[in-house]
Formats: structure tokens, sequence, C-alpha cells
């Protein structure tokens, strides 16, 4: 397969990139053969081979660039620090200089100059030169940013696919096909009735005709993202307050939407003290609690129990919930469990939440 062109250098500035300077050598080298008049090859030769510890072959390319373009101040400054290390001071200060007659600002040249001025051991300042403080390392530009250009162009093209697919009847039928209740669920409407009603009698919550209108288009936002938690609390304080009938009923249409939550997924997990400040509001929601297990009570076809939530390392109990779950459990008082449920309301008379159950772990395995 015959290759791009500029394969070879290309390659060689990734590897040089990724500083895999052996391989960078190799494909630079054939990309030199290919073409012997590049001398952007020759400078990254040379900057490889000094990474690589070959002084003699960064002196080779560096003097090879030269005479395919003998005025590039980063050849002249690659070739000004090999005679550094050669101790041939003047011919160092003599390239630099050079450097600085065709750019004034060049700062790796004036600092050089500076630092090697000030230097009281010559020989202290020539063993401790490194290459990066002296010449520009980096791959040219286009490699920097490539990988970003190519995720960018990713990206970019994933949007506009989002775009087409989102704006044309392939939305429309993949939802038909696939989620067919978020079609039935974007066909309920905010009703046109008045949304507030006058009438104040059992009435917990009081929110204006935006508040009860925007609740809407939130809670159907809720059952799109299966924030189930936040959907069902929403939709209950709309139930509890001064909204008018009409419109509890078309809010109440949403509850069918709302299914059981994966227990390792909940969009929210209540505490239980958030419960007992509005336990009308929670009712419904689900919850993942972990406590002990007290006044057990179990048949072949179900088990209830208190858990004293929270209450697996003998320290305070953040309340009491009355559990019923449906099953054959093997379980034990004083037994640390995880308890997946759902909230069904409060006794008064025992001060206990209850929890209808669903998925029970003991937390002793």
């Amino acid at each position: 397969m015959k290759k791009k062109r500029y394969y070879n250098k290309k390659q060689g500035l990734r590897y040089y990139r990724k500083k895999q300077f052996i391989k960078a050598i190799s494909f630079l080298e054939k990309a030199l053969i290919e073409k012997n008049d590049d001398h952007e090859t020759y400078l990254f030769l040379g900057y490889a081979s000094l990474f690589t510890g070959d002084i003699e072959g960064a002196r080779r390319y560096f003097r090879g660039g030269l005479l395919v373009k003998e005025d590039n101040i980063e050849l002249l400054k690659g070739l000004a620090y090999i005679y550094l290390k050669d101790e041939r001071i003047e011919d160092a200060i003599n390239l630099w200089g050079e450097v600085l007659e065709k750019n004034p600002r060049e700062k790796m040249a004036k600092k050089a100059l500076g630092n090697l001025r000030a230097s009281k051991n010559v020989q202290n300042f020539i063993e401790s030169a490194q290459p990066k403080n002296f010449l520009s390392r980096g791959p040219p530009i286009y490699i920097k940013i490539k990988p970003y250009l190519i995720g960018l162009s990713i990206t970019f093209g994933v949007l506009i696919s989002g775009v087409i697919f989102y704006t044309t009847p392939l939305y429309k039928k993949a939802l038909e096909r696939f989620y067919p209740e978020i079609i039935q669920l974007n066909k309920i409407s905010f009703p046109s009735d008045v949304p507030i009603s006058e009438e104040a009698e059992g009435i917990l919550y009081s929110f204006s005709e935006k508040d009860i209108e925007t609740s809407f288009i939130r809670i159907k936002k809720y059952i799109y993202k299966d924030r189930v938690n936040a959907a069902i609390v929403a939709l209950n304080r709309i139930m509890l307050s001064n909204a008018s009938p009409p419109v509890k009923e078309r809010f109440k249409i949403l509850y069918n939407f709302i299914n059981t939550p994966d227990s390792l997924a909940l969009d929210y997990n209540p505490r239980y003290y958030e419960i007992m400040k509005e336990p009308a509001a929670f009712e419904g929601v689900y919850v993942l609690w972990t406590g002990k297990i007290a006044n057990l009570k179990k048949d072949k076809k179900s088990a209830q129990f208190d858990l004293l939530v929270n209450y697996e390392d003998e320290d305070t109990i953040e309340g009491i919930s009355n559990i019923t779950i449906y099953g054959t459990y093997y379980i034990e008082n004083k037994q640390n469990v995880e308890i997946f449920g759902s909230y069904a309301g409060y006794d008064r008379e025992t001060g206990k939440l209850l929890i209808n159950g669903i998925l029970l772990r003991d937390l002793r395995m």
C-alpha cells in the first residue's frame, strides 16, 4: 500500500511529542531520505539525538539543517548548545550573538549569554547546562494541536448528527419504537383552567400561578431523566397545594409515568428526619436505608420488623421504621441489613415511618 506524503515525518513528530525519541529518529531519518532539504526534519532529528545522548548525531543534524536554511534561529541555537557542551565558548557566544542579530527579542539566547557572563565557574556552568534551558524543544504547533483538532472535529460531528437526529422525524420514530411512554408523556400538556383554587381548606403549600405552571414542566423533566424521588416530592406538594382541582387532575396523570427505580441509581435518598418534617410530601418516595432489625415477625410469605435506622455500629439511632416485605428471608433480630423500599406513611400512634420493602440485603456478607 502506498504511504501518504510526509507519512514518515508526521509519524516521527508524533513519536517525538510522546517522547519516544528512538522511534522518532527512525521515522525522521526515513523522512530525510525522501526529502533531504527539509530543515525542520533536521531540527527535530537534532533534538531527538540530544535526548538519547547522541551529541555527535545532534551536531551532524543541526549542521545539516543549517546547510539547507542557514538563517534558522532554532538550528543556530541547537548548534550553539553543542558548542557549549564542547567547551567551545567563543563559538557558542558567536552563534547566540547571530541569533540576537536576527531576533533581538530571543529570550533563550539572551538568558544563555547573561548566565554565562554571570557564572563564576564556567566549567560548572557547562556541566549543568540542560537542553530545556537553551532550546525551544517542543514539536511544531500543528503536531501539538492535532489531537485536539481531531477531538473537536469528532465532537462537532456528533453535535451536527445530534441536531439532525433531534430535529427530524427520526427522533420521534425512535421514541415511538423504544420509548412509547415518553411519547404519551409529551402529549400531556398543562391545562388551560385557572391554576389556583380560591378554597384554602386542607392546603399545606401555597404557590403562584407561574410556580404551578413551571412545576408541571419541571416534573416532566424529572420523569424524562429518571429522577423518580424528585418527581414524586414535587407532585405531592402540588397535590397538597392551592392548585385548582382540574389542574391537580392533570398533575395526577404524571404519577402513572413514574417507575420503580434501580436501588443503585436513586436520584435522591431522603434521610429519616427529612421525611419526618414533611411526611405527606414524601409519601411514595424510595429509600435505601441501613440499620438493625428489632421486633421481627415473619412467616413463609413475608416478614415484618422495626428497622433501627443507621444503628449498625451501636451508635445514635436516626429513627425507627416499620418494614413490611414479602418473600422468604433468613433474618433475625439484631442483624444489620440494608433495605430498599417505598415510604407508605406515618403511624402517629407508634411514631414510626412505614416502609414497604422491595429488596433486603444482609450486611454480614
